[in-house]
């Protein structure tokens, strides 16, 4: 079950269970939020990977919930993904070249113009400023079912 949690000048924010088969519904939601945008791929794969690694690497189980939020800032689109928190703080992965995980802040921190972390032993939040040639605000796509 995704909750909505609306949305306003602050962007657009929701919640989803803290399953990877649900960083599909966070691809849909981020695509309604920035339909026709010029920069809606590079938004698409970093909200990607942040709620990946929002899944895999907090302690949520199955009935956690990880927190996305999307809104265009000037001229760029701020995404953020929140989880109940970890271990260890999110670090750039330093996979080698056969390496099939690890990649995913690395791709990130290359799709984006500035990143960061908060993180303590109750939530960690990622986020992230794609850069985009706009100088207004676009119309926004409508928010994804």
């Amino acid at each position: 079950m995704v909750t909505k949690l609306g949305s306003s000048g602050d962007g657009h924010t929701r919640e989803f269970p803290a399953m990877l088969e649900e960083v599909r519904r966070v691809r849909q939601f981020a695509a309604g939020v920035v339909a026709s945008h010029p920069c809606a791929d590079e938004v698409l794969l970093a909200a990607s990977e942040l709620a990946a690694n929002a899944v895999e690497h907090s302690t949520a189980d199955r009935h956690g919930r990880i927190r996305v939020r999307v809104v265009h800032v000037a001229d760029a689109v701020h995404i953020e993904v929140e989880d109940p928190g970890g271990a260890g703080a999110p670090q750039l992965g330093r996979g080698g070249q056969e390496a099939t995980r690890g990649r995913g802040l690395l791709l990130v921190d290359n799709l984006s113009r500035d990143w960061g972390i908060t993180h303590d032993r109750n939530r960690t939040r990622v986020w992230c400023e794609i850069g985009c040639a706009c100088t207004g605000i676009p119309v926004m796509g409508e928010m994804a079912a």
